[in-house]
């Protein structure tokens, strides 16, 4: 008895051991699943979602954008996780979504610009469709026809010198005409007399029926145009930091082209027409001898009569660089959106530079004299790319990744910023 009592005590004493080493080992199986269930959410929230707006137009019950997106937080389309798409749609008055279009052909896309026409929409930049364009840093320029319903109804993409983008659209009676560039891509030496700043009559049917170029075979752009009458006018570059202002006739025929020394390397962005006088706005380099690194730019305004000859010019500075996106008319004065950037030296390495943009908005008279003016400082980096005028104020669109325009100093987000006619902040969706 004595030794089945003793038996008895030694099976108590291995389950008691037994039954600590099961709950470490379920502790340790808890901790593990912790931590990939943690890791999994880090890696899923460290991806940065990508959502921008580019261009933004009103129309009835609400307002059309373009832009592209990853789409990774869309309930319209699937994510996108490793190339960006051109993306289309249509918010409306309350700014809730009502369709969104991605064109899922090809790699990487994006579109710059949109307008409404009878049937539908036009949209307009450009995408790549191979694995080289991708290396290269290339695209075809595209343009994608939409119905009322945010439906693709045609598409058409063109490709002349190597890199070939589409930067804008604008109606006539008859179709449509695209602005943009193709250029050689950057390891092509050489030139291309069918090169430069691009301009392209097409009808509703996406059949071409004429085509201007102008400017340099790696370097010549038309950023923006606007019609008045029987021309058109238009603004760009023609060479690496010299800006460009050209008219033709809405057949195609060259009336002037006239360049500006010196801007960034983006050239003049936008136009807008005031009484008889035409706004063009950019940014202007103030050093030009200095090197690339050292260069300063500064928002710029330069105002033009009809004939492309310079009336007047002012420029915005913020201790840093700066340049303006977009000018637009109220009445008799001018509103300007751009941004300023600095490098920040935190965020930055040895073989990148971290850039760190603020949006800033202007408001002028027509005799380039400041009425008023405000820097959005956002925690994160905030994008200034459009504006429209209000009957009360000011709306500006672009993609930010700040907390105090919806993101979380992270991702980037479309957004809508509402200024009053003082340029004061009043709300933002």
């Amino acid at each position: 008895m004595k030794n089945k009592k003793k038996l008895n005590s030694d099976q108590k004493r291995i389950v008691k051991w037994l039954k600590v080493i099961i709950v470490l080992c379920i502790a340790i199986i808890v901790l593990e699943l912790g931590y990939i269930l943690l890791s999994y959410y880090n890696r899923s929230n460290s991806i940065v979602y990508t959502d921008t707006l580019n261009s933004f137009k009103e129309v009835d019950n609400g307002y059309i954008i373009v832009g592209n997106s990853d789409f990774k937080k869309s309930d319209f389309n699937d994510y996108e996780k490793d190339y960006n798409k051109a993306k289309f749609a249509k918010y409306n008055d309350d700014f809730e979504v009502e369709f969104e279009n991605s064109y899922t052909k090809g790699y990487a896309s994006y579109f710059s610009d949109v307008i409404e026409y009878s049937e539908g929409y036009i949209a307009v930049g450009g995408a790549q469709f191979s694995k080289e364009q991708v290396d290269d840093n290339a695209t075809d320029g595209l343009i994608v026809l939409y119905d009322k319903e945010g439906r693709q109804k045609d598409t058409k993409t063109i490709q002349i010198s190597g890199d070939t983008t589409f930067n804008k659209v604008l109606l006539v009676d008859d179709g449509f005409i695209v602005i943009g560039q193709s250029i050689l891509q950057n390891m092509v030496i050489g030139t291309d007399p069918k090169a430069g700043a691009l301009m392209i009559k097409y009808n509703f049917d996406l059949k071409e029926e004429w085509r201007v170029n102008y400017g340099g075979s790696k370097s010549g752009n038309f950023n923006d145009a606007i019609i008045d009458g029987d021309y058109i006018y238009l603004v760009g570059k023609d060479a690496t930091r010299y800006g460009l202002i050209a008219k033709y006739t809405l057949e195609g025929e060259k009336v002037f082209t006239k360049s500006y020394e010196y801007t960034d390397t983006v050239g003049f962005s936008s136009i807008v027409k005031v009484g008889d006088s035409f706004f063009v706005a950019g940014s202007k380099t103030i050093n030009i001898d200095a090197k690339d690194e050292d260069k300063v730019t500064e928002g710029l305004i330069v105002k033009y009569n009809s004939n492309g000859e310079v009336e007047d010019e002012v420029t915005f500075s913020k201790n840093n660089n700066a340049r303006f996106n977009k000018i637009i008319e109220d009445g008799d004065n001018l509103v300007v959106v751009g941004h300023t950037y600095k490098i920040d030296e935190e965020k930055s390495s040895d073989t990148y530079n971290y850039l760190d943009y603020r949006g800033i908005i202007v408001k002028c008279d027509k005799d380039l004299k400041e009425i008023s003016k405000e820097t959005f400082n956002g925690k994160g980096v905030d994008y200034f790319s459009d504006v429209i005028n209000l009957s009360d104020g000011y709306l500006v669109g672009g993609a930010s990744s700040s907390k105090e325009l919806g993101s979380n100093n992270k991702d980037y987000r479309t957004y809508f910023l509402k200024y009053n006619k003082d340029l004061e902040k009043e709300w933002y969706k």
